[in-house]
């Protein structure tokens, strides 16, 4: 894979995996469902990213090699991180804007 591709992916997991995270949970806490929010974070990350990441392989004529699976697991583990970490500290950031 491209690195082009590994940095946009990674950009667009993120958002779509950041998004779909807090709209998953202000679901599930109207129905008073308990949960892990990290736990969801990773599961929604990781499907995000195996999917763009197949749908790559397949559109792209990739071959799967070591290297292509070890990004993979690099991308799904770094939009992990933005999914937990990112949304909070940009609502974070956008809250002290509004303050100044």
């Amino acid at each position: 894979m491209s690195y082009e591709f590994l940095f946009i992916a990674l950009m667009a997991i993120s958002v779509f995996s950041s998004l779909t995270v807090e709209a998953v949970k202000k679901l599930l806490n109207e129905k008073g469902v308990k949960y892990a929010p990290n736990l969801l974070a990773a599961i929604v990350s990781v499907v995000f990213t195996v999917a763009a990441c197949v749908c790559y392989i397949i559109f792209a004529g990739e071959i799967v090699t070591a290297k292509v699976i070890v990004e993979i697991i690099v991308l799904a583990f770094l939009s992990f991180l933005t999914a937990t970490v990112g949304y909070d500290k940009v609502i974070q950031a956008i809250a002290q804007i509004k303050r100044e």
